[in-house]
Formats: structure tokens, sequence, C-alpha cells
């Protein structure tokens, strides 16, 4: 059921102004992502008359779920304003969407709802089953993205090795990560040390800087063309305030900046790492 532009004649709670008082989600929604894609969110409402009829099964609040990457779709309902429930990961592709509304389950006579704008007044409404009483809101997400693993640069990254005569390193930002990609006979040395964790900020503060770099410097054209790594970076900086106060725009004088930002400080890591290293050394 797509809720957009929809004009419905009954009063409804979060269409327009036709019922007043509070609604929405009381908190960002949860997804974790396991062997199964875990939803949990609370609604919100201050609307007694909707509250009696979902206490006596007259109504019920509900959840669509829309995947339009691989025909999934399915209601999830709740007898209160609490929501959990679980997707299987193969269900889901692409871009995900969740809207929220309260739905007749039974068919009511003569509705009316004392907290309905001044037009409404006078006029009793006969609902049937399906109809819809509040809605909520909505919101979604990628299911390509793994929001888990969002702060590890391997979420958004990979090192790999170049073609077979090239010299130099490369960077390719058309592919759901962005690849490094380093000549054959480099990329034989890096797997020895590369998954070392005693040299992981020293790859942070060099190839994979470089490489975030050069990417948000095209950022804007990946965003239109929905690569997932940088999805999965304009995420982090709209709910990471820190990083660019609730804006996935980016400024490219600040570019170099938040790249330290997204990779937490890797030059600063570098040399306390270096540090170590060199004392260690010196001990032995």
């Amino acid at each position: 059921m797509r809720l957009n532009n929809l004009v419905i004649p009954h009063p409804v709670l979060g269409q327009a102004d036709d019922i007043s008082g509070n609604f929405g989600f009381k908190d960002e929604p949860s997804i974790i992502t396991n062997d199964k894609y875990r939803i949990t969110f609370e609604i919100e409402h201050d609307n007694g008359t909707i509250s009696d009829l979902v206490k006596v099964d007259k109504a019920v609040y509900c959840c669509e779920v829309l995947c339009a990457g691989t025909l999934y779709r399915e209601l999830f309902y709740s007898k209160d304003l609490n929501f959990s429930f679980e997707i299987s990961r193969t269900s889901l592709r692409n871009r995900v969407d969740f809207q929220t509304y309260c739905l007749v389950m039974k068919d009511i006579l003569n509705y009316n709802n004392p907290a309905s704008h001044s037009d409404f007044d006078g006029f009793l409404f006969d609902l049937e089953k399906a109809d819809i009483l509040a809605i909520f809101g909505g919101f979604s997400f990628n299911a390509d993205i793994q929001y888990h693993k969002l702060k590890a640069a391997s979420s958004f990254m990979q090192i790999v090795p170049n073609e077979a005569g090239k010299t130099l390193t490369e960077y390719i930002l058309d592919d759901s990560k962005i690849q490094i990609k380093l000549p054959e006979e480099l990329y034989e040395k890096y797997k020895f040390f590369g998954k070392k964790k005693d040299f992981s900020p020293i790859i942070h503060a060099s190839l994979v800087q470089n490489a975030l770099t050069v990417a948000l410097f095209n950022f804007g054209e990946h965003i239109e063309r929905g690569n997932i790594w940088a999805l999965s970076i304009k995420h982090r900086l709209e709910n990471e305030l820190e990083l660019n106060n609730g804006s996935f725009q980016v400024d490219p004088v600040k570019i170099p900046e938040l790249v330290q930002k997204l990779l937490g400080n890797p030059n600063g890591r570098l040399i306390e790492r270096l540090d170590e290293m060199s004392n260690r050394n010196e001990n032995e």
C-alpha cells in the first residue's frame, strides 16, 4: 500500500491536519543484521479514540515492508506500539521501504474522532475493514549495506591485484566497494603483512586514506549511480553528526578533514603505531 499523495475522505491521524495530536516514531528504528534482518522500533501517538479501538480489536497497528528488488511485500501487525520482526536476508535486495499505520480490523459505523479538524464537524463515517485510521510515517534502508560494519574500512573498500602488466596503483570507484588495485608484485607482498593487526594503521594512513580522498572528490556522481560504497558513506554522514552535521553534502575544501574523521584519525594512529614499533625494537 503506497501512501504517497494519498487523500482519504475521513479524518486520519498523520494526514495533513485532519486530527490534532502527536504521532510518529519514538526513536530511530533499529536494524540488526545477522543471518536475518531484525527490525525493531516503537511508534507513538496520543489519540485516545484510536487507542481504544485497538484495545477492543477493532483496529491494529501495522508495518508494511516493500522491496522492489525482490518483489517482497509483507504486513506485520502489533496490538501495541512496539514492533519487532525478522526477515530473511535472501528476501531483500537494494532499497527496502517501511510504512507504518493503523488499520481498521472490523467495520466501524458512525466513526467520529473528537480530535478531528473542525472541517469534519457534524460528519460521521462508516469505515470498513482495512481503512486507515492513522499514518505514523516510514523509513527505508539499503539491504546491500552492512550497517553493523560501517566504521570498518573493509565495509566500503577492498585491496585487490591489478591486471597483469600494470605497474601503478589504480583506484576503481565503479563497483560496490572502492577498489585499490595494486600491481601484482606489490600485491603479493601486501598479502604477507596486509592482514596483520600491527600494520593496519600504516595501511589506513597510506593506501586507504589516499583511496578514500580520491573517492570523496567523486562522491556526488556515485551517489546518483547508487554505488554501495557511496551509499554506505552517505549513511554515516547523515547519522553521525560529528562527521558532517547531519548532511551528506561533501564540501571539497573539507574532504581531507572528513577522510580523517571517517577513518578514525589514521595519521595519529600511524604515528602511535610507529612509536610502539620503535620502542619495541629498542627494547629487544
